[in-house]
């Protein structure tokens, strides 16, 4: 029996790479969630799709980029979606996530004692991902069990804090950021924006769930007249836009 991402492949050919159909997409994002694999709950998902395939629609060139990868569902995605050759990279500690600063609410703090008392709860009964040992090797299996295969798919994993680790060398096209607080959030747009090129586009996936994220998004924006909000259902994309 073909899978979603048996049909996803077959309607990316070496002569074409042709976009997915929306059906397709659709399907491929209801089994990452039924495989309790992404936090990026409706229409998060949904956002990082239609994101995805107008960078692919306006031919904007560069890599693709996640910022926080958890258990590695929106990766499956977007690993699934970008044109064969484009590299993916995925950034990450691949372990617990560093606590908020200053620049963050209650809210960030409040929910970081939660994650740090092992309280959390993972999706639909699963282990909380920060609690899961050697994440990045849970991430890889996840990522080939749905036909995503790093060195096939030009998809590299890198484990560190961002401080250290996001230094994009060359144009992101894409960037899907989901990494909570303000000054996590704060680095990635200090990264990432001067690389984007016209009609790239950054989604921040807690504009809405957490106070520094927003902040540190709000900020930015009230500084540029390059970047403008596109959507904002939950998670808000943002494209440059000369």
């Amino acid at each position: 029996m073909t899978t979603v991402w048996q049909r996803l492949r077959q309607l990316f050919t070496p002569a074409t790479d042709a976009p997915p159909d929306g059906a397709a997409v659709t399907a491929a994002i209801a089994e990452v969630r039924a495989a309790n694999l992404s936090y990026c709950g409706p229409p998060k998902l949904e956002n990082v799709a239609e994101a995805a395939l107008a960078v692919r629609a306006a031919n904007v060139r560069g890599s693709w980029l996640e910022a926080g990868v958890a258990l590695g569902g929106s990766a499956i995605l977007l690993g699934r979606l970008k044109p064969r050759g484009v590299p993916l990279d995925l950034y990450d500690v691949f372990g617990m996530i560093p606590p908020p600063g200053a620049g963050d609410g209650e809210d960030a703090h409040r929910r970081y004692a939660e994650i740090v008392s092992g309280a959390s709860k993972g999706l639909g009964g699963d282990t909380y991902y920060g609690y899961v040992d050697d994440l990045q090797q849970k991430v890889i299996a996840n990522l080939r069990r749905f036909d995503v295969v790093p060195e096939r798919d030009r998809v590299r994993l890198h484990p560190g804090l961002f401080e250290a680790t996001l230094r994009p060398a060359g144009p992101v096209a894409l960037a899907h950021v989901d990494c909570d607080w303000y000054d996590s959030v704060r680095v990635c747009i200090e990264r990432i924006a001067p690389q984007m090129p016209v009609g790239g586009i950054v989604v921040f996936d807690d504009y809405s769930s957490y106070s520094g994220c927003r902040r540190a998004v709000d900020e930015w924006l009230a500084t540029t007249d390059d970047f403008a909000p596109v959507f904002h259902r939950r998670s808000l994309g943002v494209r440059r836009a000369r």
